[in-house]
């Protein structure tokens, strides 16, 4: 699949601005704040039906104008062309056609293709709170399997269900009511548990060849999933015997404390061995840290967790290889090889993992990078590449308030919705 052409109308800083990509690799190059990221932001938007940036649509529309509207190209494997048209107004919500038929549900349009970004924001994955990073892994699996998203959904309303019962246990309600509540939690909490440890084993292989790849010389890195239903082995019997022990202080919390809804994913760099790096092979232990040369480096004992010890470029590199990593298990799963969009990427690298990122780019599929600055890549790579150059026609420069450009096809008034 490769997005052949993109149009924003009203969308960040474009009034109506077009660019056409080619298959391979795409090298967008402009100064910054001349709309790098919204290009990629807006592909992403009419293929996921929001933004990787923020939660609040409105903040898609440009400034003084009344809605926004992406319109993208799509050109599919076996060379049909198929066209998607996402639409926004505050007051009339969001509209998706996909070739001219009107899409029911995000979790449709999310079904249809399989993308894949990196933005500024997407750092948060390794940085941010546990469920940032619960969502992200749940919102691939969806995407990738009907069963994991009934299983995601099946677990928040059990949740939010058995939590409400909780409280109500409480205020006085009989603790026998929960017993219902904790057998349906059991079965949905063990299905989606073995559904997330079985996702995070598929992508571990594939994240640490891309993540050893773009590491300095000798790193090694790996995908762990922390979580509580280990402890009982994703078995729904002994995770009810779990509950009945926990049910005291779920209840005087009024929350459910133990179960997949408090997963994590940890980004680790382990030794060369495979061995957690600062665990008992890596030196003499001192209340939790490992003593070398330099003094004790208070690493964690599965391992140096990114989220607490990685340098920028190193989390970085760690969402880079992640990416990776789902984008070739979605394409041996479905077939299909979804593209990627890689926002300033380069900026934080070496030059010979620039390289090495370019090299592993090509066998990708489609890629779009983004950048400031051309000389990141080498003249032989910018020859194969499809390069575009910004600010594009119809777009805004910084501090501009402008009507949309015209170029003979207006933009549909917002009386007739944002499609």
């Amino acid at each position: 699949m490769v997005v052949a052409g993109l149009r924003l109308v009203n969308f960040r800083s474009c009034c109506d601005a077009r660019v056409r990509f080619g298959p391979g690799l795409n090298v967008v190059v402009g100064d910054n704040a001349t709309g790098k990221t919204n290009l990629l932001e807006a592909a992403w938007f009419a293929l996921r039906g929001g933004s990787p940036r923020t939660r609040r649509d409105e903040k898609l529309i440009t400034w003084g104008e009344r809605y926004a509207r992406v319109e993208l190209e799509l050109e599919t494997t076996d060379g049909g062309m198929q066209r998607v048209e996402v639409g926004f107004a505050p007051r009339e919500g969001k509209r998706v056609r996909w070739d001219g038929v009107e899409v029911a549900s995000m979790e449709d349009l999310r079904s249809r293709s399989h993308v894949f970004i990196f933005v500024p924001e997407s750092l948060l994955l390794v940085k941010g709170s546990p469920a940032r990073r619960r969502a992200h892994l749940d919102a691939f699996g969806a995407a990738l399997d009907p069963q994991y998203a009934a299983a995601v959904r099946d677990l928040q309303l059990v949740v939010r269900q058995r939590n409400a019962q909780l409280a109500a246990v409480k205020q006085g309600a009989a603790p026998g009511a929960l017993d219902p509540w904790d057998a349906q939690f059991a079965r949905v909490a063990t299905e989606l548990g073995r559904r997330r440890r079985d996702l995070v084993a598929a992508l571990s292989e594939g994240f640490s060849e891309t993540a050893a790849a773009l590491a300095p010389a000798g790193g090694r890195y790996a995908l762990q999933l922390v979580a509580q239903l280990d402890g009982v082995r994703y078995d729904e019997a002994l995770l009810l015997e779990e509950l009945r022990v926990r049910q005291p202080s779920e209840v005087r919390r009024g929350l459910s404390l133990f179960g997949p809804q408090r997963d994590d994913l940890k980004f680790l760099e382990v030794g060369p061995d495979g061995e957690r790096a600062g665990g008992e092979t890596g030196g003499a232990r001192r209340g939790g840290a490992t003593e070398t040369a330099c003094g004790p480096a208070a690493l964690p004992s599965g391992g140096r967790d990114l989220r607490l010890f990685g340098s920028q470029g190193e989390q970085r590199a760690a969402v880079l290889a992640l990416l990776l990593a789902e984008q070739r298990l979605a394409a041996a799963r479905t077939g299909r090889q979804g593209p990627l969009f890689l926002d300033d990427v380069m900026s934080e690298l070496d030059d010979p993992r620039r390289r090495r990122l370019v090299r592993m780019l090509a066998t990708a599929g489609q890629a779009v990078v983004t950048t400031t600055d051309r000389h990141y890549f080498t003249e032989e790579e910018l020859t194969r590449a499809t390069v575009v150059e910004l600010p594009l026609a119809g777009s805004l420069t910084p501090g501009e308030i402008a009507s949309p450009a015209g170029d003979g096809t207006s933009p549909a008034p917002p009386g007739l919705d944002a499609l």
